[in-house]
């Protein structure tokens, strides 16, 4: 099944009308790559098995309906109207909106790929507790104590609680090491975040920045972008959604860009952002392509040098600041 990461709704608002095709065509921007003219907004970023679950043939079409029923719908009903001047926000436009925002990341090729970083990381962090003798020892007094605190009799014969808890341990190495883990990763992340609202968005600020038509905002691939702006201009991309001084963004056509400042600690004044910084930010988040209605020399320029600089789980939205194998030891002492 093909499945869309950038609804076509929102990708359309980006497209032209092709006299030659006689059909809504894009222009599309790639490293290396000189400008494509005829790229299609029904295709352009549609993928076979995206949302494919390893463990449920019948989950990629369940999750491809509720995507487009709860989060995608809402939003179509006002999208085409979100660059007029008669535009208003309302509750019920940022409560959609919050959603939208924050699936349009999740369903994202750069964040399944991420997902394969994490699941190395946990069976990284889960080989470095099972070379740990003491955290051994402290799981296997653990794993005993739960065993009488459950009421449960203590194995007799030649039992090893030890080995019992290794043997766990290796188990989930395996798990997160087999050739599905990324995919059941993404797709157990996806879902999880379809069920609850991210509350620091929903109580932001939001705005609608502009650009001129003949400098038109680019969307890419990856189009929800975050950055912090330090005291001395300079942008820090991949920050965080509940990170102090973040801004978000997702430009919805070529001369309008959703602007949210989620409510976090905000340490420093707010500077009223560029279309090229928004630019800057589509180019460094996609993992392959921008698009947008006309093809200019001067924007590919602006793009070029900066494709694919942001990688999700490496360059930006990582737990490097974190000690995973600590976290992971801390997790398995509540469980057992």
């Amino acid at each position: 099944m093909k499945s869309h990461t950038v609804p076509r709704k929102l990708l359309d608002q980006f497209a032209y009308d092709d006299p030659v095709t006689k059909s809504r065509r894009l222009y599309r921007y790639e490293k290396d790559r000189p400008v494509l003219r005829f790229a299609s907004a029904r295709t352009a970023t549609r993928w076979d098995g995206h949302f494919a679950d390893p463990t449920n043939a019948e989950k990629e079409e369940e999750l491809e309906l509720r995507l487009k029923r709860e989060f995608e719908d809402p939003v179509n009903d006002f999208l085409e109207t979100m660059g007029d001047a008669s535009f208003s926000w309302t509750d019920e436009r940022v409560r959609v909106l919050t959603g939208y925002i924050r699936m349009l990341f999740n369903r994202s090729r750069a964040r399944q790929v991420a997902s394969g970083i994490s699941a190395k990381t946990k069976a990284d962090a889960l080989r470095t507790v099972l070379r740990d003798e003491q955290a051994i020892n402290a799981l296997t007094n653990r794993h005993i104590a739960s065993i009488i605190e459950n009421g449960l009799s203590i194995p007799r014969g030649r039992w090893s609680p030890k080995q019992d808890v290794k043997q766990a341990l290796m188990r989930q190495i395996a798990q997160h090491t087999g050739p599905d883990e990324t995919q059941r990763d993404y797709i157990q992340a996806l879902e999880t975040m379809m069920s609850f609202p991210d509350e620091t968005m929903l109580n932001g600020g939001w705005a609608i920045l502009h650009a001129d038509p003949d400098h038109p905002f680019v969307i890419g691939d990856a189009p929800v972008v975050t950055w912090e702006r330090t005291a001395h201009n300079t942008l820090y991309f991949g920050i965080g959604f509940a990170r102090p001084n973040v801004e978000v963004f997702l430009p919805v056509s070529p001369t309008a860009c959703i602007c949210v400042l989620p409510r976090v600690e905000r340490t420093r004044k707010v500077q009223r952002p560029s279309p090229v910084d928004v630019n800057i930010a589509q180019a460094r988040f996609a993992t392959q392509h921008c698009f947008t209605n006309v093809c200019s020399q001067e924007l590919d320029a602006i793009l070029q040098p900066h494709f694919g600089k942001m990688r999700m789980g490496i360059d930006g939205f990582n737990t490097n600041h974190r000690d995973a194998s600590k976290l992971l030891f801390d997790i398995l002492m509540n469980v057992l």
